[in-house]
């Protein structure tokens, strides 16, 4: 940067120099003064240049001082949690005698009955009307006399105040809530022989609703299969009458074939075949199919 600085104040320098000796010589130019006005704008963006460097300069020394800072304070809290590892560990444990029966719960068991319970761990505003309840002091003891520097609260301040003042509270659910709660639904589980234990309503109404897909499902497959076994049924029918009418009209073809010849010739190979029954045994198979035809017609 100093070499940067001194290259433009020489050349500002050369400039005015030579600009002051045309003057001097009576024999100014306007070359020379332009190269004066250039050399000024360039130390001007020089001097420019060099109080953006002193900025970064500054800036970089106090990013440094705030890493220190942030190190040190790392270096510290890693000093403490080592310090606190090393007192948790050498702390012996507490060996309390067994005074009683030992349960074994989990967090989730503890966290799922506190939550059962926070319904009852403090008074809700307005869950009863206000209680007036007045507090005598026992004979044995003198009622406490007020003194001159003691300032009481006024009683129409106290239910701006305290919202819960004047209200009964039992730290304990009603009869009703517990026919409505959770020992009224352990009750219902045990009375349909199920484990209350390990019991999860979620879980009973997901396996529940799987059940209940499935046997839609099951009754839309049936639907469609008994669908579709009725129209292959209907056009199996359909099929067996086509080939029942192609061979009823086969049959007529051949009727008309045979008698057309026969009352052509005068009638008498007509009365032949009538006489030895050989003409009509050809054709006995098809008067059981039409009884059969009859038969599902009806």
């Amino acid at each position: 940067m100093d070499k940067y600085l001194d290259t433009r104040f020489e050349r500002v320098e050369k400039a005015l120099a030579t600009f002051i000796d045309s003057i001097a010589k009576y024999n100014p130019s306007e070359k020379l003064a332009e190269d004066l006005v250039a050399a000024d704008r360039e130390l001007a963006a020089g001097l420019k240049e060099l109080e953006r460097h002193q900025n970064n300069h500054a800036r970089i020394l106090q990013l440094r001082q705030e890493t220190a800072s942030l190190d040190q304070q790392t270096k510290d809290i890693i000093g403490g949690l080592w310090n606190m590892r090393k007192e948790v560990k050498t702390t012996p444990a507490t060996n309390y005698p067994a005074t009683g029966p030992k349960y074994k719960f989990t967090t989730h068991e503890l966290l799922n009955y506190a939550k059962r319970i926070t319904a009852s761990a403090a008074p809700t505003p307005a869950a009863s009307g206000p209680v007036t309840t007045t507090t005598t002091a026992p004979f044995s003891q003198p009622p406490p006399a007020p003194s001159a520097n003691q300032t009481a609260l006024p009683d129409d301040f106290k239910p701006h105040i305290n919202l819960l003042t004047g209200y009964q509270f039992h730290p304990w659910p009603t009869e009703d809530k517990v026919r409505m709660g959770s020992m009224a639904a352990y009750q219902s589980l045990i009375s349909r022989a199920v484990d209350p234990r390990g019991y999860d309503p979620e879980e009973e109404e997901r396996r529940k609703k799987e059940e209940e897909e499935a046997r839609k499902e099951a009754e839309e497959r049936a639907i469609r299969e008994r669908e579709e076994e009725e129209r292959k049924m209907r056009e199996e029918r359909e099929r067996m009458a086509r080939e029942r009418e192609r061979i009823r009209r086969e049959e007529a073809e051949r009727s008309g074939s045979i008698s057309g010849p026969a009352g052509g010739a005068g009638g008498a190979p007509a009365a032949a075949p009538s006489a030895g029954g050989g003409g009509r045994s050809q054709f006995t198979f098809l008067d059981g199919m039409d009884d059969d035809d009859d038969d599902d017609e009806d």
